[in-house]
């Protein structure tokens, strides 16, 4: 891991040099691969400002923390830092362990597609045109109605859409 330090405007103090490197080499307790990371001191009057940037296998986090001394506003930027990386690295490994069978499962209200179950059931298509199924299906108060169209000899369903008005699925000649 490559560690830059960059002090503007001041001398560094070697005791915080050895600080910042101890804590940034901790930094890859929590990734496998932790490339490099930048760390610039700046000092501003009395502003004191610690601004740390890890690049981190395809991730580059950063923060920029201000306090009274530099040691405590790069404290403040690591445990930033640390709480995106472990942030970050959770999402990953939920990422990982899904599967789309879970996600479609959680979006369907908790049940599994396996445990989902088709059952057929045989509907006796009536002849009649769109416009009678279309009255058929208001009488009826359905969400939808399979119908043989005797306009185009096909099978059709005419169903009842959210906004209220009505849908026809017609297969393509």
């Amino acid at each position: 891991m490559q560690i830059r330090i960059t002090a503007r405007h001041f001398d560094l103090d070697p005791g915080l040099r050895d600080h910042v490197e101890s804590k940034v080499e901790h930094l890859a307790h929590y990734f496998d691969r932790v490339d490099e990371a930048n760390v610039v001191f700046e000092q501003e009057g009395h502003r004191k400002i610690a601004d740390l940037t890890v690049h981190a296998s395809r991730v580059v986090v950063s923060s920029e923390q201000e306090a009274d001394d530099f040691r405590s506003a790069f404290d403040r930027a690591v445990e930033k830092v640390e709480r995106q990386i472990r942030r970050h690295k959770e999402r990953v490994r939920n990422r990982k362990g899904r599967n789309a069978a879970a996600e479609f499962a959680e979006a369907a209200g908790g049940i599994a597609p396996e445990e989902v179950g088709i059952l057929p059931e045989e509907l006796a298509a009536s002849r009649m045109s769109a416009e009678e199924a279309y009255q058929q299906l208001a009488e009826l108060g359905a969400r939808f109605l399979v119908f043989w169209n005797t306009e185009t000899e096909k099978v059709n369903v005419v169903y009842r859409r959210d906004d209220g008005d009505y849908g026809l699925v017609a297969p393509r000649e």
